[in-house]
């Protein structure tokens, strides 16, 4: 789909439609990109960077939990330069929205040679130099995203990867047809979900704008199972609200980021059911932070109405299954992200520190 002048809001605004085509292609490009690995597979790894590893650390819990797979998600770079490949990986997946860059395929090369794994590339260009070098091609069906800062292209790979667990699963019959229905009506039941999480998250900012966009400090603190959503929340509001922002799982917070709360600090807590291990925990940090900030804020996807009713909860749907939550947990920080850009007149479609890149690249001989 081309669009006249987009923008980070109008693939926000697309994620519905397009992780529901990802669904709807379900099985037909997953099996294709899966029926070569060896039933016996065990180990997995992922080699990508920026917020494709943030959508990759979101994903790997839940591809643990289906498949019965070791998932281990590693920085392309730090990888290349100082990772040991091991021998027993038995499926590698390169992540590169482009497939262009050079030193995601390197990785998966070095990772390669040591193990002779499966290798299935995550690109919106199938024909890119990584997806050729692969043995397989998953198609993140977004196209380029031709804003700097994605967000479409995150929530596909989160859904892709997830979705090649759940095929892998079956394939090795740890899973039913009835349980892979189940899970992919679930998932379709987020997604349809999508345009009003956008929405209640549009609804939120205009309700506190002003102690948004005056917030000099953002943090945020959830579930462990939340970590690379929270990852992406400080990737995100760093690169476009542009003030100092922490994305904090809980043991975290409670072993010394707490440390650096004060008054003017805004705090948002995302709670999942009461299932999750650490809700009662985070409730309890919660009402601590609250006697040293009044800016503190919850997203919700309990389905509960709130312990206290301080008017500054965002309800969203209620999700049962906590690996599943980061796909709409992410939302409200990308609207949010968005808003708050706007309200301090930061114009997100004029670069800066054009010349950053080009100042610290090593100087040739």
């Amino acid at each position: 789909m081309m669009m006249n002048n987009p923008t980070m809001l109008s693939y926000i605004r697309r994620e519905q439609s397009v992780l529901g085509q990802i669904l709807a292609t379900y099985p037909d490009q997953i099996a294709t990109a899966t029926k070569a690995i060896p039933n016996d597979h065990q180990h997995w790894v992922i080699l990508t960077t920026a917020s494709s590893l943030n959508a990759a650390t979101t994903a790997s819990l839940y591809m643990q939990k289906t498949a019965d797979v070791q998932v281990d998600v590693y920085n392309a770079a730090q990888f290349l330069h100082y990772g040991t490949p091991s021998p027993l990986v038995d499926v590698i997946i390169g992540i590169s929205i482009s497939g262009q860059d050079a030193v995601i395929q390197a990785a998966v090369k070095k990772a390669h040679a040591a193990s002779d794994a499966y290798t299935i590339a995550l690109t919106a260009d199938a024909s890119s130099p990584l997806a050729v070098a692969s043995d397989a091609t998953c198609d993140l069906l977004t196209g380029q995203e031709t804003v700097p800062y994605i967000t479409l292209s995150y929530q596909a790979i989160v859904l892709t990867l997830m979705l090649l667990s759940v095929h892998a699963a079956m394939d090795r019959q740890l899973i039913s047809s009835l349980t892979a229905n189940q899970e992919l009506d679930e998932f379709s039941l987020l997604i349809e979900n999508m345009n009003r999480t956008i929405q209640k998250a549009n609804d939120f900012y205009r309700k506190f704008t002003i102690d948004f966009a005056n917030a000099p400090e953002f943090t945020a603190i959830g579930s462990t199972i939340l970590t690379g959503t929270l990852a992406e929340f400080e990737t995100k509001f760093t690169e476009i609200v542009r003030v100092p922002t922490h994305g904090y799982p809980l043991v975290n917070f409670t072993h010394g980021g707490y440390l650096g709360a004060h008054e003017n600090h805004c705090q948002f807590y995302v709670e999942l059911p009461a299932s999750d291990v650490n809700a009662q925990q985070l409730q309890a940090v919660k009402a601590y932070e609250s006697r040293l900030t009044p800016h503190v804020y919850t997203i919700s996807l309990t389905g509960e109405a709130p312990a206290i009713n301080d008017g500054q909860t965002l309800q969203l749907l209620a999700v049962d299954d906590p690996y599943k939550a980061p796909l709409l947990a992410v939302i409200p920080f990308q609207v949010l992200a968005w808003y708050i850009a706007k309200a301090k007149g930061i114009n997100l479609s004029h670069p800066i520190f054009t010349d950053f890149q080009d100042f610290i690249r090593p100087k040739q001989p």
